[in-house]
């Protein structure tokens, strides 16, 4: 079987996969039961769990492939070709605001993501890309059609001519973050780092930047921004490795240039 053979296989059990979490965090048959994590705002839902539970089953059984998952799934290695997994990206805006939430999964090789989906159920908006085929975005509930109409590539623009998306803590911890925003187009943060990537990817966001995000926050969004044409790196400008945990810089070129240069030397 030809690598495109298995890659088309492999998406579409991916976006039935997410379809079907879709419905969960819809239609939940289960309770919220919401816990805490490491703090008040990093919260786990029943429907997150099971979301995990449901396409980890279907992935499983459909193309026998591992799966890491925020919520419990782990893997003996990141060797071959693995899945990760965010069955609720946003989940303090799944409790609190009902929106800006997004369920993102991507299949990762050596480090590197080979496809990713990110689904925003509320705004039904779907975004997917596999490795040096492009991105494309259509309507998550549309199924005629996989991915829906080609993402474009971005155009290229500097730091001032866009958004930057970023955290308080990122404002807190990076010195220059502050004054860099204010040279900006403003300052955005949805509490769901996957969609504050497709954000970038899409073009309505210049960069975005976070001190510390997991490879199952990332792995997704990485792979449809460097498909569109951002830049996607670690805050030192080296290679986002998404087997490990650590910081994200993205944006346009000349954007993701000047904020890693403005973070870094001032």
């Amino acid at each position: 079987m030809s690598m495109t053979i298995d890659m088309e296989h492999l998406l579409n059990a991916a976006l039935e996969a997410v379809r079907r979490g879709m419905s969960i965090a819809l239609q939940p048959p289960v309770e919220l039961d919401v816990h805490t994590k490491a703090n008040r705002n990093d919260l786990v839902t029943a429907v997150d769990k099971a979301i995990e539970e449901d396409i980890a089953s279907h992935l499983h059984a459909t193309t026998g492939l591992p799966l890491l998952g925020e919520e419990g799934h782990a893997i003996d290695s990141f060797a071959g070709l693995v899945w990760v997994l965010d069955p609720i990206d946003g989940t303090l805006n799944y409790v609190a605001v009902h929106r800006h939430w997004a369920i993102s999964l991507a299949l990762v090789e050596d480090g590197a993501p080979v496809l990713g989906i990110v689904a925003d159920p509320v705004d039904d908006r779907l975004y997917t890309a596999v490795a040096g085929r492009g991105a494309r975005t259509g309507r998550l509930f549309d199924e005629s059609g996989v991915g829906g109409r080609p993402l474009p590539l971005i155009q290229d623009a500097t730091v001032a001519d866009g958004v930057v998306i970023a955290h308080v803590h990122a404002l807190a911890c990076l010195g220059h973050l502050p004054e860099i925003v204010r040279s900006s187009r403003g300052l955005r943060c949805y509490g769901a780092a996957a969609l504050e990537l497709v954000e970038v990817a899409a073009g309505r966001a210049g960069s975005l930047v976070h001190p510390r995000l997991q490879p199952w926050d990332v792995a997704a969004g990485a792979l449809i921004c460097r498909e569109t044409g951002a830049a996607v790196t670690r805050l030192d400008g080296t290679r986002v490795d998404v087997r490990e945990p650590g910081s994200l810089v993205a944006g346009t070129p000349s954007a993701h240039a000047e904020m890693i240069e403005r973070l870094v030397r001032g």
